[in-house]
């Protein structure tokens, strides 16, 4: 039941690719340091080990060396005392310098499904986070998407300051070490150093989020190198950031699509960008508007304590424009309806009214059990943005609603984000509790 990711571990390590500055022997090494922390832990095939708090390139390794295990990995942003690892049979933290500490968990955890590769967390910018399942094989058709779509080959060193926790930063960097690659995942500390690496020519490709790469944009020219490619995924891409991108660094940006249940699905350098090898658009039309629904050669596993999926179609809940050439052009988020306290709410006129008002720049909905009464449901509308006052948005807002539907307001000047610039919905729901 391991082999596929035997196989995957296999695959990396025999390409050459290398983690940081160490050559292929010294990054083979330090995956088989960690090999043998699991063996001595006791781990065994089918096992899940979850991974916290690690530095990115020994994340990188810790994860390769747990595939060479037979284990399956999951890989989460948070730190270790927030959560509970339901499922897993070992935790993977922090040691001594780039070591680790393996430990197991009290509890028995049945086998994981066989082809598993990684569980990662959803950014929760849509809903609540959950826990998606990836199959070797769909982490397999990410890499040829991205060695096709980036370039990607031997001599290429690949900088990726976005949390390889996450799963655009890790599809990169996982197609990366399998094509070769030298992996640069040193934090985004500044812009500064970042767009300092890429002018001295340390690194030629770059994978990056919106947020960052507008403030790379911003930075003065310290050398004359250009990257050759920067991929840009986690977001939206304007036509100004990639103006912007094109006067600071010579190159037009490399538009990357897709979700953590799916990897990378799209990549090219208009709208969405063209689909990946493994992936094809049913939905919609040629001409037309609708939901992008696409069709997979390796099925979509869904999420971790629900049945294994097995059907090659998936609902990416993104409404698009598709021409007549057959360009994906993003529109936005399916809005779908709200449901509280057994009752569904299309809230989409209520979003729009609310959203027109001047100086609103985001309009989101939370649904929240009732403090002291978790029986009921409140419901929030909570906007980001500097309007003119207060009243102005509760007119629009209680003006839209249907009959019987009162959302509470909220106004914040602006919504919390996370790592890689997505809505981070556990820290909106804190600071909703907290005002």
């Amino acid at each position: 039941m391991s082999e596929a990711r035997r196989e995957l571990a296999e695959a990396v390590l025999s390409s050459g690719g290398r983690i940081g500055e160490a050559l292929p022997e010294a990054t083979a090494s330090r995956v088989a340091r960690c090999a043998e922390q699991y063996r001595k832990a006791g781990v065994t095939d089918g096992d899940l080990l979850v991974f916290s708090g690690l530095a990115p390139e020994t994340l990188l390794a810790a994860v390769v060396a747990c595939w060479s295990t037979g284990a399956a990995a999951w890989v989460t942003p948070r730190a270790p005392e927030t959560f509970t690892a339901h499922g897993a049979s070992f935790t993977v933290t922090p040691g001594s310098a780039e070591e680790i500490t393996v430990a197991r968990i009290a509890t028995a955890a049945p086998p994981v499904p066989a082809g598993l590769g990684l569980l990662h967390e959803t950014s929760g910018s849509t809903g609540e986070p959950r826990l998606a399942r990836r199959s070797v094989e769909s982490l397999r058709a990410e890499h040829v998407g991205y060695r096709g779509g980036m370039g990607l080959g031997a001599e290429d060193t690949v900088r990726i300051p976005v949390p390889v926790a996450h799963s655009f930063g890790s599809g990169v960097a996982l197609a990366a070490l399998l094509s070769g690659c030298r992996v640069d995942a040193r934090p985004f500390t500044t812009a500064s150093a970042v767009a300092r690496d890429l002018d001295g020519g340390g690194s030629g490709k770059l994978a990056i989020t919106p947020a960052l790469l507008r403030l790379l944009t911003k930075t003065r020219r310290t050398g004359d190198s250009r990257p050759r490619a920067v991929l840009v995924g986690a977001g939206t891409v304007s036509d100004e950031l990639d103006a912007a991108c094109v006067a600071r660094f010579g190159v037009p940006i490399t538009r990357g699509y897709g979700s953590s249940e799916t990897g990378g699905m799209f990549i090219g350098s208009r709208g969405l960008g063209q689909p990946i090898p493994s992936v094809g658009i049913v939905g919609p039309d040629p001409g037309s508007r609708g939901e992008l629904v696409v069709r997979t050669a390796a099925p979509v596993w869904g999420y971790a304590h629900e049945p294994v999926r097995d059907s090659p179609l998936w609902r990416t809940g993104d409404v698009v424009e598709r021409d007549a050439s057959g360009q994906v052009w993003f529109v936005g988020r399916e809005p779908g309806a709200v449901r509280a306290n057994g009752k569904f709410v299309d809230v989409s006129p209520v979003r729009t009214a609310v959203g027109g008002v001047e100086g609103v720049e985001e309009v989101e909905f939370l649904v929240l059990p009732r403090s002291g009464d978790a029986e009921f449901e409140d419901v929030y509308a909570v906007v980001a943005g500097r309007p003119p006052s207060r009243e102005t948005v509760e007119n629009a807002l209680y003006a839209s609603v249907p009959p019987g539907f009162a959302p509470r307001l909220r106004i914040f000047a602006e919504f919390p984000r996370t790592a890689i610039g997505k809505l981070d919905r556990t820290a909106l729901t804190e600071w909703i509790r907290a005002k």
